[in-house]
């Protein structure tokens, strides 16, 4: 698969990162498994990592979609309800729906626990030396306060803007217009000084071609969010690297630094 260079992005002229979190800094996919697991739902959900991913995922984009002003930390919970009434566990009569309910509550209120990537942390460090930095999460305001005290304490962001404040989840567009005006009317940032950064091919970089915005896949490998063949041309992203670190690294050497 080919991708076009760096030099295609001006870092120099850069002024403003905004950021995925959850799936890109933070590793979204590993903290919904392992959080899953650990409930009395655990050993009733599918072994296989894929197939308990798409299984979620499915639950959790249909839950954001009928229910748009609902917090994530609501949405994930219920997504895992309806697995498990997918999974038929209270049917079989492996969980009471008692305990399917204290589960999935549990599960919900862990979002601020999920690990950051390994690189993350000094990475965003190295960038915002360079660059105003703009979270731009379907999270809601708990869960990123959580996240922002826990696994990325130490990182500073500019603003942050939530799918809580916004009213609606991405990939809807009205999340990047919401970006983009308040980028505009608080720190004087036009489209064209920014590029945004993440893993979801879904939530992220389909709309931001819509908008054609300048962004960076950061390819985490991950299972859930769209997969494309030749994911450039149909995404619209300007370069693709497999970490955060890769993306200063890149960011560095085009401001001289060895």
């Amino acid at each position: 698969m080919a991708f076009t260079s760096a030099s295609v992005i001006p870092w120099t002229r850069i002024k403003a990162l905004s950021f995925d979190i959850y799936g890109t800094l933070v590793d979204w996919e590993g903290g919904i498994a392992s959080t899953a697991r650990a409930t009395a739902l655990g050993p009733h959900l599918p072994p296989d990592h894929k197939t308990l991913m798409l299984g979620i995922q499915k639950q959790d984009v249909q839950t954001q979609r009928e229910n748009p002003t609902m917090k994530q930390s609501a949405i994930i919970a219920e997504g895992l309800r309806q697995y498990a009434k997918e999974l038929g566990i209270v049917e079989k009569g492996q969980l009471t729906q008692e305990q399917v309910d204290e589960a999935v509550l549990d599960y919900g209120g862990r979002i601020g626990e999920y690990p950051a990537f390994e690189d993350t942390v000094e990475a965003i460090g190295k960038l915002g030396k360079r660059f105003k930095l703009f979270p731009l999460t379907n999270v809601d305001n708990a869960s990123w306060a959580e996240t922002l005290k826990g696994p990325l304490k130490g990182c500073h962001f500019d603003a942050c803007y939530t799918a809580e404040d916004i009213g609606c989840y991405k990939p809807d567009l009205k999340n990047f217009h919401y970006l983009l005006d308040h980028l505009k009317s608080d720190f004087d940032i036009e489209q064209g000084d920014l590029v945004h950064v993440a893993q979801s091919l879904f939530h992220d970089h389909r709309p931001a071609g819509e908008m054609q915005m300048q962004s960076v896949w950061v390819d985490r490998k991950g299972i859930m969010g769209e997969q494309g063949g030749d994911a450039q041309t149909e995404y619209g992203f300007q370069m693709r690297v497999e970490s955060l670190g890769e993306l200063a690294a890149i960011v560095e050497a085009a401001f001289g630094d060895s």
